[in-house]
This record gives structure tokens, C-alpha cells and sequence, in this order.
């Protein structure tokens, strides 16, 4: 499904005949110009229990940025001859590379000063334009990060996933791998019942596989969270759908199918307006319970804007953010 104006939705079908799948969480992705690969990043789309990283989220009061804070971030740096110094946030691209002999632009970032291209990370030369990446930290003041320190990139921390499985492992043991047909069960949860149910997921009981077997492949289990009615009895239908490996767990109060599509009209209703402007920098948004939103800094105008929307239902992940330091 897709949206009009210079955002998408980018989401995963149902799962085909013989194959299991996560399903992930929809991601709303501002279209930007190709840049360079190393700016890209994968979108925020996973098996995460969203509405229980809200609560381990930072107040977003102490994330809005005033003249004179100390901001630090990592990033890519471009250093253009005659033209201030940029430092750009990661924003995702859905175009490989640029072409041979482009020069590099920044989609989303800010003017930066102080920058030593010697210390740069993976530093390259295009068209007279220094591209490298860093870690910078810096005091922001009059629309710009004047640097104080300088080194190399943090490394990009993994969106924690949920793959466990919270059923206890049945007489005889979880089946070898996953191929069985879900098209009936997929279609009875999301088509005919979705205000009873938690979106599908694939667990795996002995661990995410990290590498490819000749031998017996790893089990995989897909996980069923009911949230209205009776588990058990829902459990029995299901079994009659699916013969794969099957994890059916009670979860009253969580939001179903229908509940989250509700909440998910509802934000991108006010989020999607703010993400064509580029001068709030949104550049992804996604999630089902409670939504991520990453943009380039939260000023206090856009803290406004988001406050206006429903801080309840979103997580805010500003790129440059203040440090403790003053």
C-alpha cells in the first residue's frame, strides 16, 4: 500500500504457500535524492514489542535542543570547497550509490565547523569533495555544531527483535524448520478476525540461526498472541489451519490487528504532514503500538509539533541529541 506526496508505506505481505515469515512493522519512509551508500540505512522495521520500548525511552523534554547545548552524534561528513561544512544524519535511500564522478549531497543534516578531514573515518575524495565518516561532538549555536570533539563513528547498535517463543517445547520437540502452508491461518487472524489478534511472528526456540546447514534445519515457530476471546479454543482452530510449529499465548489488553491499522491512521495522519516539510528533517516513521519517529534534531518548535500529535503514542529518536554536558 502506498500513500500520495513524498512518502511511502513500506510493509510485508502475507506469507506465501510453503513459507513462514516475520511480520514486521510498517515503516513510513521520506523519498529522498540518491546519495552516497554510506549514508544509507536500513529502515526501522522488526519484531519488536513496540509499546514496551516506549517505556524505555528518553524524556523527550530533555532531548529538545537550545543555543549553547552540547550535541554529539555519528555521521557522514562532507567537506565542500567553499561551502560550510555538512554533517548528515543516516537517513535510509532507496537508490544504490550515486553515479560515477557525483558529487555527494546531504539530504538531511546540519552546517558544521571545526571539522578535522584527518581524522575522518573511511575519508574518500569526489570531485574535490572530502566524504568520510566521524563521531562528532559539539556546541550548537546559531543554527550550526561547532565541534569540540572529533572521532571515530559509533557503531550502529542492531533493533532489538523479539524471536523468543513463550511456550514450553511440546512432547517430542519443535518439528525441523518452518515450510508449512499459513495462507488459512494468515487469512482467518488478519482477514476474518483481526480485532482478536497480535500481528503474526516467527520465534525460534533454539536461537536465530546465524548461518547456513546442510543439516536438519532450525525450528521455527510461529507465535499467535490472542488478545480478545479464549486462547485455548482459539489454539484448537488454529491447529486445524496450520501444521507448522505453533505458539498460541493469551495477551488481554494488547492492541490487536485492528486496533494498531487505528492508531497507525491516526499518527500517520498528524506525522505525515511534518515529514514532507524538510524543514522539520523526519525522515523515517514506523511501528504498531507506539511509533519511532527519527529525524535530524528536536527543536522546540518541532517538540511542539509532536506534542500536538500524541507523545503517548510515539518514540522519538532524534539523530543529534544532548549530551549531559553543558
Amino acid at each position: 500500500m502506498t500513500n500520495d506526496g513524498r512518502g511511502r508505506w513500506l510493509g510485508v505481505a502475507a506469507a506465501g504457500v510453503g513459507t513462514l515469515v516475520a511480520l514486521v512493522a510498517v515503516v513510513l519512509v521520506v523519498n529522498r535524492p540518491a546519495s552516497d551508500p554510506e549514508e544509507a540505512a536500513p529502515p526501522i522495521a522488526s519484531n519488536t514489542a513496540s509499546d514496551a520500548t516506549a517505556n524505555t525511552a528518553v524524556d523527550p523534554v530533555a532531548l529538545v535542543v537550545d543555543d549553547g547545548d552540547v550535541l554529539e552524534a555519528s555521521g557522514q561528513v562532507i567537506l565542500t570547497p567553499g561551502k560550510p561544512a555538512r554533517f548528515c544524519a543516516p537517513v535510509p535511500v532507496l537508490a544504490i550509490g550515486r553515479a560515477p564522478g557525483e558529487k555527494p549531497t546531504c539530504s538531511s543534516g546540519v552546517d558544521v565547523t571545526g571539522v578535522d578531514p584527518a581524522k575522518l573515518t573511511g575519508a574518500t575524495v569526489v570531485s574535490d569533495v572530502t566524504v568520510g565518516q566521524a563521531k562528532l561532538r559539539g556546541i550548537w549555536q546559531s543554527g550550526a555544531l561547532h565541534v569540540t570533539g572529533q572521532g571515530a563513528p559509533a557503531p550502529a547498535t542492531p533493533t532489538a527483535v523479539d524471536d523468543g517463543v513463550p511456550c514450553p517445547t511440546p512432547k517430542g520437540g519443535w518439528k525441523a524448520g518452518g515450510d508449512a502452508d499459513s495462507n488459512a491461518m494468515h487469512q482467518y487472524i488478519y482477514e476474518q478476525h483481526p480485532d482478536r489478534f497480535r500481528p503474526l511472528r516467527v520465534g525460534w526456540p533454539d536461537g536465530f540461526p546465524t548461518g547456513a546447514t546442510d543439516g536438519p534445519q532450525p525450528a521455527q515457530v510461529m507465535v499467535v498472541e490472542v488478545v480478545s476471546g479464549d486462547a485455548a479454543a482459539e489454539e484448537q482452530q488454529l491447529r486445524k489451519l496450520f501444521a507448522g510449529n505453533l505458539c498460541v499465548v493469551a495477551a488481554p489488553g494488547r492492541p490487536s490487528i485492528a486496533r494498531q491499522q487505528q492508531l497507525r491512521d491516526q499518527v500517520s495522519a498528524g506525522i505525515e504532514p511534518l515529514m514532507r516539510d524538510p524543514a522539520n528533517g523526519i525522515y523515517t516513521m514506523g511501528g504498531d503500538d507506539v511509533f519511532t519517529v527519527e529525524f535530524v534534531m528536536l527543536t522546540p518548535g518541532l517538540y511542539e509539533k509532536f506534542r500536538a500529535v500524541g507523545l503517548d503514542l510515539l518514540r522519538l529518536e532524534p539523530w543529534l541529541r544532548p549530551t549531559l554536558e553543558r
